[in-house]
């Protein structure tokens, strides 16, 4: 066999046998545990969704998810832990809309273009308006002269870079108001501050206060929504109200850029199988969540669309920041 044979069928069989590895790789994903980043703490509406959907990942994939809470900087420092992971599948990313503020805002330059989208498999339409039932105002009319008259007294609780942030700027906005925006932290942290009478208003998921607009300390002064939500059907909605403001939540999963198509394919067809199990149907719906599937493309495009939106106020987050 001459030299330029064997090194042409060597070439040949290098090629056939990386062809065979990858494969048998993408085949075998996941080998091991998987880490789903979720930036923000615990005890909020992405934490509880996280935990839920990736329970039911589990048992599509034969692996573990292990859940790691990694706060802070508005969601980037998460979201850079899975952007510098290695590019293999085991560490994912967790997150929403949420994930686009901080570079609209100028305090980050991390975009989702920066992941491997492998799908959208929920959206919450049930951003509501709660405040204290002592408010002085019991309807968003009512909220909207107060604000009027008192300009930069009434408190909005926010985290600085998050989707409450952008929901203050554009209640400012189509009212016509001035809120006093004072940070005060995630959900969780929303609520106490809200149930202990320290702040005046906070944009929350209904599902998370759902036992505080039952016992009464809460009240809704509307869905951020064009029209009611089904599961809530009572919750009367901005728009109804004259004020047509639409702030939903999509919930994803992201893997490093440069992921194998083939990983990203796996992970994405186990997330369409979760949002069709009719067991994970019934327990979105106690939680007020709508399982939704978009594939990678669809989601990256979707995305993509509720940027352009948010992309209005980048000059009102920019001063906000």
């Amino acid at each position: 066999m001459s030299l330029k044979t064997f090194a042409a069928k060597l070439v040949i069989g290098l090629a056939g046998s990386f062809a065979l590895s990858s494969a048998t790789y993408a085949e075998g994903y996941p080998s091991k545990p998987v880490q789903v980043i979720v930036p923000v703490g615990a005890g909020g509406d992405t934490d509880l969704n996280a935990r839920l959907f990736s329970r039911y990942m589990e048992k599509e994939l034969g692996q573990s998810f292990v859940i790691v809470n990694v706060k802070g900087a508005g969601g980037t420092i998460g979201m850079k832990r899975v952007r510098d992971a290695d590019p293999d599948g085991q560490t994912v990313l967790f997150y929403h809309n949420e994930s686009m503020i901080p570079e609209l805002m100028g305090m980050s330059d991390i975009t989702l273009s920066d992941f491997e989208m492998a799908g959208i498999g929920v959206l919450d339409n049930t951003t509501v308006l709660a405040v204290s039932n002592d408010a002085p105002y019991k309807s968003l009319a009512d909220f909207s002269t107060y604000a009027k008259a008192h300009p930069g007294e009434v408190e909005f609780a926010i985290l600085t870079g998050g989707y409450p942030h952008l929901v203050g700027l554009a209640l400012e906005e189509a009212m016509g108001i001035k809120l006093n925006m004072v940070d005060v932290g995630g959900n969780s942290a929303k609520m106490v501050a809200l149930k202990g009478k320290k702040t005046d208003m906070i944009n929350i998921q209904y599902g998370l206060a759902r036992d505080y607009f039952a016992s009464g300390d809460f009240v809704s002064l509307g869905l951020l929504s064009p029209e009611r939500n089904p599961l809530i059907p009572d919750v009367v909605t901005t728009a109804e109200e004259g004020y047509p403001l639409a702030f939903n939540k999509f919930f994803f999963y992201a893997m490093p850029e440069g992921t194998p198509e083939e990983t990203v394919e796996i992970f994405s067809a186990a997330m369409k199988r979760v949002v069709e199990n009719p067991d994970y149907q019934a327990e979105a719906e106690k939680i007020f969540v709508t399982p939704t599937w978009m594939s990678p493309a669809d989601s990256a495009a979707y995305a993509a669309g509720q940027r352009e939106i948010y992309a209005k106020y980048a000059d009102l987050l920019k001063q906000g920041n």
